[in-house]
């Protein structure tokens, strides 16, 4: 019951606060005025920073090409197996999604075995350091940026029966390499290991020559950096690419001891990242990369993006300072400029206080409607000052 009979004593102090602002309307307004202009400004002010944020982030991110922008990945694991290459996906997408998935507008992956001496057929027994090189490699999204040329077509899966006794592949090769080591379509060549294991050597078949649709898109990245980078420079080098059953029941059983390197592109979606998210990516990129790192054997994260966006907080740590030295300004002034008004108010209404008090009222029932007042001064800036700060 002592709470129905407060009620009504409380939600009468509206109209009565409400009939006082009246009675004293140019010092109310005089208060709800300077009170609303102050918490525009303040507004305005961490609007105005906002923007500027998001400006610099947009010109951080478009110094990135697509290439330094996006991620390249990479890992070794051996031996060359389903299950081995499983465990190793499993570790990086699973960081990949919980991580950085949220920024991506897609992905591509592919593997490379370790590096072989290329020779010609029936001088197996004679490759050394002086031979041109080569390696095997599995591209799954290959064929939807590349084309085969005319003659040739795409390599089988399946081990091919030959008179060497020894495992055969069938494979694509660049048109570019191809020219370069004279291998025309329908040439076979053996790669001999430089390590020790139980087969000496894979025979290999080329079905076809390919070319890159386009050679600039960001795609190729994935074979020059991942796939190329461990075959060092100044080798020939003639790259066979197989089908993954040819890579991982062929390649993978003859060759025991045979690790692979395991790669990913990563490719950014530039309009995900703002200055709301940017921290949060700077910290994820970090985070994949410490915990990839411990968990995987040469373990490698290649983007330009964690570098900017580092250098980019940093920046943003420093611009901070005089927006909350501004705020800082804007609030005393705003807070003098209250108190000040609240004095005048108070003393013209000493004569209604005195009255309150000779008829019985507590210090709390004399101030309530001067809290009533300011809360509705508070509210009516709270509500109409982003607005307009925004609108301005």
């Amino acid at each position: 019951m002592a709470l129905f009979r407060f009620i009504p004593r409380v939600g009468g102090r509206a109209p009565q606060a409400a009939r006082r602002l009246l009675a004293n309307w140019r010092l109310s307004a005089a208060a709800a005025l300077g009170v609303l202009l102050a918490s525009t400004i303040m507004a305005g002010t961490v609007i105005y920073f906002e923007a500027l944020r998001e400006l610099a982030l947009r010109s951080e991110l478009r110094k990135l090409s697509a290439d330094e922008l996006n991620i390249a990945i990479k890992t070794d694991r051996g031996p060359t197996a389903y299950d081995e290459r499983d465990k190793v996906a499993a570790a990086v997408e699973s960081e990949i999604g919980a991580r950085v998935g949220w920024a991506l507008r897609d992905t591509a992956k592919g593997v490379k075995s370790a590096t072989f001496f290329l020779a010609e057929i029936g001088a197996e027994d004679s490759a050394n350091t002086d031979n041109p090189r080569s390696f095997f490699a599995h591209l799954p999204a290959l064929y939807d940026y590349a084309t085969i040329g005319r003659g040739g077509r795409s390599p089988s899966g399946a081990p091919i029966p030959n008179a060497y006794g020894a495992p055969t592949v069938e494979a694509l090769v660049p048109l570019e390499d191809a020219q370069r080591l004279g291998a025309e379509v329908g040439d076979s060549f053996s790669a001999v290991p430089y390590w020790a294991d139980a087969t000496p050597f894979m025979r290999v078949i080329i079905t076809g020559t390919f070319t890159r649709d386009d050679p600039d898109d960001e795609f190729w990245r994935l074979d020059d950096e991942i796939l190329r980078s461990a075959t060092g420079d100044g080798f020939q080098t003639l790259p066979f690419y197989i089908e993954e059953a040819a890579y991982y029941e062929v390649l993978g059983r003859s060759f025991s001891q045979m690790s692979s390197v395991y790669g990913w592109l990563l490719m950014v979606d530039s309009e995900r990242l703002n200055a709301g998210n940017s921290t949060l990516a700077h910290l994820s990129l970090r985070a994949m990369r410490e915990s990839l790192s411990a968990a995987l054997f040469s373990y490698r994260q290649l983007t330009e993006l964690e570098t900017a966006l580092r250098e980019y907080d940093r920046r943003l740590f420093f611009s901070r300072l005089p927006m909350f030295v501004i705020l800082i300004l804007i609030s005393a002034v705003a807070l003098y400029y209250v108190i000040t008004v609240s004095s005048l108010s108070v003393e013209r209404r000493r004569g209604e206080i005195a009255l309150m008090k000779s008829r019985g009222a507590s210090s709390a029932q004399a101030l309530s409607p001067f809290a009533v007042e300011g809360l509705m001064t508070a509210a009516l800036a709270a509500l109409a000052a982003p607005p307009l700060a925004a609108a301005l």
